[in-house]
Formats: C-alpha cells, sequence, structure tokens
C-alpha cells in the first residue's frame, strides 16, 4: 500500500484530488481489447535482401528483424530530396527476398525515415531462418570466438566453406 506521501506526490502529478487517485486505484484493469494483440518476438538480424516492386527496379535492403508475421527492414544507399530513395509507400503489396531466393509477399505497415515494416502474408518459420542466418556468418563467430563458435552454432564442428 502506498504511503500518504506517495499518495500526496502521485495526486498531485496526476493533477487529481486523493478521492479521485483512490477511486482510479481502485478501478478493475481494463478488459482485454480483441483488436490490440501483444506483439510477436522478435530475431534480431543483419540480413540482405531484395525488395522486389511492380515497375520498379530490384533494391537491396536489410532485414532488421523478424518474427513470424513480420518485418523491420531499411533501405541502404544515398539519400535523394531529403528521403530514401524507391522506399516503399503504406499500404503496398511489395515481394521480399530472402538469400537462398526465398520470396515473401508482404503488405508495407509503416515507413519511417530509411525504415519500414511490412507484415507478411504466410506464417515465416523463424527459427529456420535464424539457424540459416547463424550458419552464412559462421566465419564472424570463428573469428570472434574460435573456441565457441562449434558450440554456439549447436550444429557440431565448424566447416571451412
Amino acid at each position: 500500500m502506498a504511503s500518504e506521501m506517495e499518495t500526496a506526490i502521485y495526486a498531485a502529478l496526476l493533477g487529481m484530488t486523493d478521492s479521485e487517485l483512490v477511486e482510479a486505484a481502485l478501478l478493475p484493469p481494463r478488459p482485454y481489447a480483441p483488436d490490440h494483440l501483444p506483439r510477436a518476438p522478435r530475431l534480431r538480424t543483419l540480413i540482405s535482401a531484395t525488395l522486389l516492386r511492380d515497375t520498379l527496379p530490384a533494391q537491396t535492403i536489410i532485414v532488421r528483424n523478424v518474427s513470424e508475421r513480420g518485418m523491420c527492414l531499411a533501405c541502404k544507399g544515398d539519400s535523394g530530396n531529403g528521403g530514401y530513395k524507391a522506399l516503399p509507400l503504406g499500404d503496398e503489396i511489395v515481394c521480399i527476398r530472402l538469400p537462398e531466393n526465398v520470396e515473401h509477399l508482404a503488405q508495407v505497415r509503416w515507413v519511417e525515415g530509411h525504415a519500414f515494416g511490412v507484415e507478411l502474408f504466410c506464417t515465416l518459420d523463424v527459427e529456420a531462418l535464424g539457424a540459416a542466418n547463424r550458419r552464412r556468418n559462421v566465419h564472424f563467430l570463428h573469428m570472434l570466438e574460435p573456441d565457441g563458435a562449434a558450440t554456439a552454432m549447436g550444429d557440431g564442428p565448424v566447416r571451412d566453406q
């Protein structure tokens, strides 16, 4: 239970009287809103991919993070006229080509600066993507932790590729 001093501080900060603050504290929690689902866990990545769009040339992008139903992406290259070249528009349908030529259709949900987020039309296998990313980058891991690379990979001994 909060002390009288804490209650007075909260009341002053919120611009409420003591009785209003007590009443607000006793209100039941807000009911679960079905239209606001919690965010799915994200896997941080730095994967080079290709953005494919109608009537525009293919563009190299970076996949910053992924979830089962979405990706955070960033455009590479120089900015022109205060914005990055060929940034997709909100609600635009795009195709993201990941390494190994795996393509995913998606809808752009937000654009901010040189980054944008997409919602995928199909579920992404996040674990497989993470494992493939680790295999592609095993040489970096081996340079950082020569003795721990195989253990971190979970795939047995490190093989030169």
